[in-house]
């Protein structure tokens, strides 16, 4: 009896510490008829296969190293802020919002914090992107933290079952078991598991040529990247308590705070009554271990770190642009002359002039964590520098049994550079928003058909001059 009350306890655990990063937004139904057409030749025409949490990084010195020759030069996927799953493959899959950042989070309705059961992991529950490729069951999933090379390289095997069983002309692909592998092995088991992606893809695509005598049109896309480094814990509960605030589960009292920290990532999603919001922010914007906290503020969203305070204000729509107010310092080094204290910036030219930056796509990633990233923002989001990190203690005693090697949530470039890849056309650095226009939008679309009218004119032709040499 108690090995069985162990192994429970074990599975349960394990089911919690899945939650480090799973994706928790069920899918928009709305995005399955996204593409309905079918393949002239029976299989699939192109693969967009979705990897959870490969960062760009570590793709880059795979195809320095030779890996991923078919392909063009990978690009930058920029997260969404907080860095996350559920947010980030919402945006690039087109699909429903999620309700929260995670699963796992602080209701307001019910005025409650929830989703920590096991039930998140359950069969109906995957990232919000629609994928053609199957959902495991939560079993699948939970031990999948225990064998994560082994179930990575089992599920990649079952997607090229499914590809080539499908007579979709696009087939979507969803790899979930790719970020349990970076989040327990690293970047060796990143490597490790690219240099298999590589045969996998390569094989995969011999085997379209033998049945079909064309090449199979393939877009990589991953949600957000990983520091690639273990982390110390940032104690939110002690330092909020010195401040005079309380962690609770329910907003009961004018000094309650509550948050979820439904795994060990680097970014911390706080509720607490409007009147103290301000105080809680500034509380925790000094810390140790802080990046940078972001909060609500209406019309503006407020950005604090320990020597500096501004504002980030949407200016217009069409085109995009932000106005950016220094306050006291410059805490996201935006304002290269010291005597200037606001400026508008125009998000295209913003982004390409941070994509690379210390933090990626600031004023747009600060914007929409609370202007329709999630149904129910919260009003204070923390993000932490890399090497810290957030998590309760049931998680870091599953993280210690298992081990655990970079975490993801926060602002910076390691936490949120991503991939964007493909084999037959060139592609520049996107966003989660921007992805899906890449991914899914009418220009790509019109770009897979022209590809598509080459190849069958060319194979006409090339019937017709073998027609005609025969009949001589």
């Amino acid at each position: 009896m108690n090995a069985f009350l162990n192994l429970f306890r074990c599975l349960v655990l394990l089911a919690s510490f899945a939650l480090l990063v799973t994706g928790a937004a069920t899918a928009d139904e709305r995005t399955a008829g996204r593409d309905a057409e079918l393949s002239s030749d029976g299989v699939p025409q192109r693969l967009i296969l979705a990897l959870d949490g490969i960062p760009f990084d570590v793709f880059v010195d795979a195809q320095r190293h030779g890996r991923f020759s078919g392909f063009r030069p990978v690009a930058r996927m920029v997260s969404t802020f907080p860095s996350l799953t559920d947010v980030s493959f919402a945006a690039i899959g087109g699909g429903q919002l999620p309700t929260g950042y995670q699963q796992m989070h602080f209701d307001p309705v019910q005025n409650k914090t929830v989703g920590n059961t096991v039930g998140s992991l359950a069969d109906r529950v995957h990232t919000n992107i629609y994928a053609d490729s199957r959902d495991y069951s939560s079993m699948h999933r939970m031990i999948g933290y225990m064998a994560a090379y082994h179930y990575a390289l089992h599920d990649l095997q079952d997607i090229g079952e499914e590809v080539l069983a499908s007579h979709k002309q696009t087939f979507v692909a969803y790899l979930e078991q790719s970020d349990p592998l970076v989040h327990v092995e690293g970047r060796p088991g990143a490597e490790r598991f690219l240099r298999y992606l590589d045969g996998f893809l390569t094989d995969l695509q011999a085997q379209v040529r033998a049945r079909t005598g064309r090449e199979l049109m393939i877009d990589l896309v991953s949600d957000h990247g990983s520091t690639l480094m273990k982390g110390r814990i940032v104690p939110v509960a002690k330092l909020l308590e010195v401040c005079g605030f309380h962690r609770n589960n329910r907003m009961n009292h004018s000094k309650d705070v509550a948050y979820s920290l439904a795994g060990i990532i680097g970014s911390i999603a706080i509720t607490t009554p409007k009147g103290q919001v301000e105080e809680v922010a500034h509380c925790l914007a000094g810390a140790d271990g802080v990046d940078l906290v972001a909060v609500d503020r209406g019309d503006a969203v407020g950005v604090l770190t320990a020597d500096g305070e501004a504002e980030v204000r949407l200016a217009s729509t069409a085109p995009e642009q932000y106005d950016y107010r220094a306050l006291r310092g410059d805490p996201l080094g935006l304002l290269a002359d010291a005597g200037i204290r606001e400026r508008r910036f125009d998000q295209a030219e913003l982004f390409r002039q941070t994509s690379a930056a210390p933090r990626p796509n600031p004023l747009r990633r600060l914007w929409r964590a609370f202007h329709g990233e999630v149904k129910e923002p919260s009003p204070i989001i923390v993000s932490l520098i890399d090497g810290r990190e957030a998590g309760n203690a049931e998680l870091r005693t599953m993280a210690r049994i298992r081990g655990r090697v970079g975490t993801h949530g926060s602002m910076t470039s390691r936490s949120s550079l991503g991939i964007y890849a493909s084999n037959w056309r060139d592609v520049g650095d996107v966003d989660s928003w921007s992805a899906h226009d890449g991914l899914f939008g009418a220009d790509t679309v019109t770009a897979m058909h022209d590809v598509l009218d080459r190849r069958a004119a060319l194979t006409l032709q090339t019937k017709s001059a073998a027609a005609s040499q025969a009949g001589r």
